[in-house]
């Protein structure tokens, strides 16, 4: 196959925080693709990149992806939309994948990728990351990540609702990121209120989006229906 895709993380949500280099590729394409919910809410990721994109030169695919864990309805999400993708990009060879965030940090593409190795193993796939939601957030609310030999753990939120497995991250890491916290809110708040950490968090919801809500008073927080792009960040050492 002679073309090349470009997948281009977009940051959290701000259009000002896409990279110089994504921006470059972004304009640069022929044929642009983004994640879309099947539910049939618009591709965040096309409502960021809307302000670069040149409606009358580029064309622009829409790729349904489903929002569960269901193997069963994934996988061939991905192959249907890699099938489309391989498709396009024989008719306009110069293509980028858009996506929040960054393309290696729990990102959609990862899955996507496998499959356009089997349909197009010849085909160039290059990375240009983007700014993480935890580095926005903890950069818009003030608070250190990681200083000197400090260590830092990232992971999915809904994966940790134990809090006594909680604790223990908690014991063995100077700062915690909790990625896409919304559902599992309650149990997260809990288990800092059991470590006596709740006043060393920082909860950030939409980041670089309309409608961000970044605080930390988790105490006057209502943790009930939080969305689905949210974050907490649990920091044990010094919090400016």
């Amino acid at each position: 196959m002679n073309a090349e895709l470009t997948v281009i993380g977009l940051g959290p949500g701000d259009p000002e925080l896409i990279t110089l280099k994504g921006l470059r590729a972004l304009q640069a394409a022929d044929i642009i693709f983004a994640p879309q919910n099947r539910d049939g809410d618009s591709s965040i990721a096309l409502r960021i990149a809307d302000l670069w994109i040149d409606h009358d030169r580029q064309r622009i695919v829409t790729l349904p992806l489903p929002m569960t864990r269901d193997s069963g309805q994934l996988r061939p999400a991905w192959q249907a939309a890699a099938a489309v993708m391989t498709a396009g990009l024989r008719e306009r060879p110069r293509g980028v994948y858009l996506l929040l965030g960054d393309p290696l940090l729990y990102g959609t593409f990862v899955y996507l990728w496998r499959e356009l190795r089997t349909l197009a193993p010849d085909l160039p796939v290059k990375i240009i990351p983007g700014v993480t939601s935890f580095a926005a957030a903890a950069a818009a609310g003030g608070l250190p990540l990681a200083l000197a030999d400090e260590r830092l753990i990232v992971l999915p939120a809904s994966y940790e609702t134990d809090a006594a497995a909680l604790q223990r991250l908690l014991a063995e890491f100077a700062t915690v990121v909790l990625m896409k916290a919304g559902s599992v809110l309650p149990s997260i708040v809990t288990a800092l209120e059991q470590a006596g950490l709740l006043d060393h968090a920082l909860y950030a919801e939409r980041v670089g989006l309309e409608g961000e809500f970044i605080t930390r008073d988790l105490r006057a927080l209502d943790p009930q229906h939080r969305p689905y792009l949210s974050l907490v960040i649990v920091r044990r050492g010094e919090m400016l």
